[in-house]
């Protein structure tokens, strides 16, 4: 260890990690954007730098060392996320997702029907386009039609868990922080299907049976306005492109052992090549205004976190962790992991999990995986599905979100449930 957790220098920077976590947590009662203190605690570095350079000037290596490690980490993350970012921009300004959403109510779904297929869909579609997108459509749709509010915030819910339970593939940041780091592969991800989907049956049976049932007033919702719900020219062909392109990308993560942030790259100069032909068959596409609508302030927010906890892990507190894994069970571990998660957001819980770098088996990393993601639902700031909640309903806060706690312990348990029958009982993997 080069520099002692307990120094001064040490607690300086344990000291900005603290401050600017407490200030994510209460980003939405500050109104301030999340990334603002986010990049501030990456002034970490310069208290490390500092250190070094009144104390120990032969310590600049370890500590240069440290920074392109945690390059390193940032180019996958961020390249992917950019990248799937533009991916799913150009099937949105096609329609493509809204149209999904015009289909099910032509379908005439009622109320609870709405319920169950906004919940299934955000459940099998953010693996792929992630929890925050399907956060967003999906919200986007039960705010159009609902008229009373109770069924909003049960039906928010309901999205924010299914959008969590995207664990099994990409659908978390947890997910793919752990599949970058080397630790578990796309086919590893892949078998936690069962507990990520039961888990989220479970939830929302609970979720229905306790709260949807009860919620009385007449209509719950109205049929929206249909007139702009109809897919785009060259819609279809876009997202169909989209899909090959994705699904090329996982085959050459697994059979050719192209890292997947360089797969979805080439996925998206497919898209992109695609939508420029559109462009030259006369079909009005602004493909390249699409393709700057990345999420920037949500990128800004890994590139701090992720520092801050680099930052951490070089003045010896993510030891702490190490020593967690080697006093108690992996598997109790990774459930505390997971309930802490639900409290301070996922990304810095996986973020120091990773850099702590116990040594776990296929079997671990992936309840890892699945505890860290799904427990960010477990208080409505704990994940970015969480908090696009709040960003769609104003009067869907902490308080709102804790009435469903029971419901959310069910999807936790039960997926924790599975998991064990699955990789411990019966040794599937």
């Amino acid at each position: 260890m080069v520099i002692e957790p307990f120094s001064l220098t040490g607690l300086l920077v344990l000291a900005i990690f603290l401050i600017g976590m407490t200030l994510i947590v209460f980003e939405a009662q500050l109104e301030m954007d999340k990334f603002k203190p986010a990049m501030f605690m990456m002034s970490g570095l310069v208290v490390i730098g500092a250190h070094y350079a009144l104390n120990d000037p032969n310590g600049f290596k370890y500590f240069l060392h440290a920074q392109e490690e945690t390059k390193g980490e940032l180019f996958g993350l961020i390249a992917f996320m950019a990248f799937m970012w533009m991916i799913v921009e150009l099937l949105n300004e096609r329609n493509v997702f809204t149209a999904l959403n015009g289909f099910l109510l032509r379908k005439g779904l009622g109320a609870k029907g709405m319920f169950w297929a906004t919940g299934a869909l955000s459940a099998l579609l953010s693996p792929f386009i992630n929890n925050f997108t399907t956060a967003m459509i999906f919200g986007n749709s039960v705010k159009n039609i609902s008229v009373n509010q109770r069924y909003t915030h049960v039906a928010l819910c309901n999205i924010v868990v299914a959008s969590n339970s995207g664990v099994w593939f990409l659908g978390t940041s947890t997910s793919l922080m752990v599949l970058l780091a080397g630790k578990i592969s796309i086919a590893g991800l892949l078998l936690l299907i069962p507990s990520s989907l039961i888990g989220w049956l479970l939830f929302a049976a609970t979720l229905h049976f306790f709260y949807l049932r009860g919620v009385n007033g007449g209509d719950l919702i109205r049929v929206a306005d249909q007139q702009d719900s109809a897919i785009k020219p060259g819609g279809r062909g876009l997202a169909l492109v989209g899909l090959i392109a994705i699904v090329g990308a996982v085959l050459c993560n697994i059979l050719l052992k192209v890292g997947i942030e360089f797969s979805i790259g080439i996925g998206l100069g497919i898209v992109a090549l695609y939508a420029w032909l559109l462009t030259h068959r006369g079909i009005e596409l602004p493909w390249q205004d699409q393709l700057q609508k990345v999420e920037w302030n949500a990128l800004l927010f890994f590139i701090g976190i992720i520092t801050s906890v680099a930052c951490l892990n070089h003045v010896g507190w993510l030891s702490y962790i190490s020593r967690l894994f080697e006093l108690m069970s992996p598997t109790s571990v990774n459930v505390i992991l997971g309930v802490i998660s639900g409290v301070m957001d996922n990304v810095p819980v996986e973020a120091a999990a990773l850099m702590s770098n116990p040594q776990l088996g296929l079997d671990q990393w992936a309840l890892n995986a699945l505890m860290v993601g799904i427990g960010g639902s477990i208080t409505v700031v704990g994940s970015a599905a969480g908090v696009m909640a709040m960003t769609l309903d104003k009067s869907y806060s902490f308080g709102v979100h804790f009435k469903f706690l029971p419901a959310i312990l069910v999807n936790f348990f039960g997926s924790l449930g599975v998991w064990y029958l699955q990789f411990q009982i019966f040794g599937l993997y």
